[in-house]
């Protein structure tokens, strides 16, 4: 029998856990999140970096927001709730303003997962955004 045992992913420079993304900005095929007061490094010098993040070769077709809305119970918490799955460019047509408080990511092959809150003016609501690239995910540092 041969075994073969998957490597975990690395461990991302950059950290989006708590970053607050203010714009997504879709430029042909390239995605910014353009965030409000960057993200935190996770090697040392540890500490909060300005910056944004450049995703290159987005497939807008196969890239996905869930937005989900709770009845019962406050935003996040556990219970019901009623809720939309869309593609990202729909998305960014549909809501061309908010910000999204970034809780969690993951990542993948070709892919990024980022869960947290989205903030619209008037609600808030959770979401689970799936990016599949074919190009870099890149930090963008302000100097």
């Amino acid at each position: 029998m041969h075994i073969v045992v998957k490597k975990p992913y690395t461990d991302p420079p950059f950290s989006l856990h708590d970053a607050q993304v203010m714009a997504m900005e879709a430029d042909g095929d390239t995605l910014r999140l353009a965030t409000q007061y960057g993200y935190v490094r996770t090697t040392e010098p540890y500490g909060q970096v300005d910056g944004d993040v450049l995703i290159t070769g987005v497939d807008w077709e196969s890239s996905y927001v869930y937005i989900m809305e709770y009845t019962g119970v406050p935003c996040g918490n556990c219970g019901s709730f009623t809720g939309r799955k869309m593609t990202l460019s729909a998305f960014l047509q549909e809501f061309p303003s908010f910000s999204l408080d970034i809780m969690d990511e993951s990542y993948g092959y070709r892919q990024a997962n980022l869960t947290g809150f989205l903030n619209l003016e008037d609600r808030l609501l959770e979401f689970r955004l799936e990016l599949y690239f074919t190009g870099a995910f890149q930090y963008v540092l302000k100097e």
